[in-house]
């Protein structure tokens, strides 16, 4: 019996790490990869006790290489410690990245590069707006030569940036985002055409790793600000990690007004930092931006002119998506992904039209998209499924109800797109298509990481997280590449940005522009 008993013991200390693998791969999500290691460890220690109960060798023998075992752990992690530098996820799966303490950052080693390309500084137009003009990352057309295998872009500018997730936005010659330079974070103005540096605004001191005693697990998603910038008429406005919004003059940087929208209405900063674009409603001269991640001060609306606040939603809190303009119903108004619920509110005043409830602790990201004329599709992971809901109008009374919930695309970093009767995106790293009445899934491709990408016409442009451009066909019947370029050289949750026919990306470390290949 004790023979049997100790053989049965011994393979389910064996298969203990194994079956816990295999079943949180068949989740799809992740997320639960962090506990795998946790896995192993449980294995070793089970194998430990299992020596101990089991072991032939005398009991104290047993116990003394048992503790030696531990102390031999413990000793290694102390050791990594002071050896290894922590540099945040090491992709969208969260794992961690490290190097060594005295290894200088990649950062300092990109080189500076210009290309002359006339026509580049008559390629560019106006992108004012976060995920372009409707901020859902969709055009109807497609404006350059999808054939990257024999016309490639071409190369205008490389250069070094601080860090940060924040886009691009772009009028007339000026590309705007925002960087980290050491302890301060800053909004800056590039040349479109050169990449040189036309303007600076920094807050002085504000950096979201300096929060990271009250923010557990902010260096998780790496350093810098997040958002990226809106422009509106000759002004520019931002969103810092912290919560810090600025007004800042387009030509000189200058700043016009600046407040801090989440503590100076007693919130609490967002664990991985504010990565909300500001929402400019010119008809009501305000400017939108989220606040804290708790129940509170949700949206806050200023006067562009002067920054004083003009309203506060109260809700349940901003999460990591940027509030968009839609018509339902006739009405225009706010539609906003929130911490646990999606809402409908008035552009003048912030009441609340509607609320569809959405809980979970887990960020949401991806931008609420218009699906049919009075539905609407939101889209995340961390195991919250994708949702369409109706939303319906009797008299004064809104309500909003779910036509169906999904696993099948599980949008992390990214925003899905709507083209015809399906909806495409990245489904925890791979591109997949669904369908927009049922949600089932139609099929599921190649891995592209947790990048980003945009859609024109019938063409996606998508920024692989490893850091390349690919451009191709999609259609209910898959993907059909039609080009790929080496663009940037390491992990990029940025989005790319389209300004004509230049083409801006960026990452935590370097930002390039490339013009786009004309069409015929």
């Amino acid at each position: 019996m004790k023979k049997s008993l100790r053989l049965i013991t011994l393979i389910l200390c064996l298969l203990f790490g194994p079956v816990a693998y295999l079943v949180i791969s068949m989740k799809g999500m992740t997320f639960l990869n962090w506990f795998i290691p946790a896995a192993f460890l449980l294995s070793l220690l089970f194998l430990g006790i299992w020596f101990l109960i089991f072991g032939k060798a005398a009991f104290k023998v047993r116990l003394q290489r048992f503790f030696i075992g531990i102390g031999v752990f413990i000793l290694t992690g102390i050791a990594a410690s002071q050896l290894l530098r922590y540099e945040g996820s090491s992709s969208g799966s969260s794992f961690p990245k490290f190097s060594w303490k005295w290894a200088p950052e990649i950062s300092t080693e990109i080189e500076a590069e210009k290309n002359a390309l006339p026509s580049a500084a008559t390629s560019a137009a106006d992108l004012l707006n976060f995920l372009g003009p409707d901020r859902n990352g969709k055009w109807d057309k497609l404006h350059f030569n999808p054939d990257w295998k024999n016309h490639p872009p071409e190369l205008v500018w490389r250069r070094p940036i601080g860090k940060a997730w924040s886009s691009f936005v772009v009028k007339g010659n000026r590309a705007i985002t925002q960087q980290q330079n050491g302890d301060n974070e800053e909004v800056i103005c590039l040349d479109i055409s050169t990449g040189d540096e036309l303007w600076s605004y920094a807050d002085k001191g504000v950096r979201l790793l300096l929060e990271k005693a009250e923010n557990g697990g902010a260096a998780m998603g790496g350093d810098g600000p997040r958002s990226t910038p809106t422009i509106f008429g000759d002004r520019v406005f931002s969103l810092g990690s912290t919560g810090i919004a600025n007004c800042l003059d387009l030509t000189t940087g200058k700043l016009l007004w600046s407040h801090n929208v989440i503590r100076d209405h007693m919130g609490e900063i967002q664990r991985w930092g504010s990565a909300n674009a500001p929402l400019v409603i010119p008809e009501e001269n305000l400017v939108v931006f989220a606040g804290t991640d708790q129940r509170g001060a949700t949206l806050i609306a200023c006067d562009i002119e002067t920054g004083t606040t003009r309203w506060i939603y109260n809700g349940s809190g901003a999460s990591y998506s940027s509030p968009r303009i839609l018509t339902l119903h006739g009405t225009e108004q706010i539609v906003s992904v929130n911490a646990k619920d999606v809402t409908g509110l008035t552009i003048e005043d912030g009441k609340e039209l509607w609320k569809y409830e959405w809980p979970g602790s887990y960020p949401k990201v991806g931008q609420p998209l218009k699906a049919t004329e009075n539905r609407i599709l939101v889209t995340a992971s961390y195991g919250v499924d994708s949702h369409l809901m109706e939303i319906s109008k009797n008299g004064d009374k809104w309500t909003a109800t779910e036509i169906w919930k999904s696993i099948r695309m599980k949008t992390k970093f990214s925003s899905a797109v709507i083209l015809g009767e399906h909806i495409y995106g990245l489904d925890e790293a791979r591109l997949a298509c669904i369908e927009l009445e049922t949600g089932k899934k139609t099929w599921k491709g190649e891995k592209f990481g947790f990048g980003q990408h945009l859609l024109f016409g019938n063409q996606l442009l998508i920024q692989g997280e490893e850091g390349f451009l690919a451009t191709g066909t999609i259609s209910p019947e898959g993907y059909t590449e039609t080009g790929r370029v080496d663009a940037l050289h390491s992990m990029t949750w940025n989005v790319p940005a389209v300004a004509g026919r230049l083409l801006l990306v960026r990452n935590d470390r370097e930002a390039a522009c490339f013009l786009l290949p004309g069409k015929d």
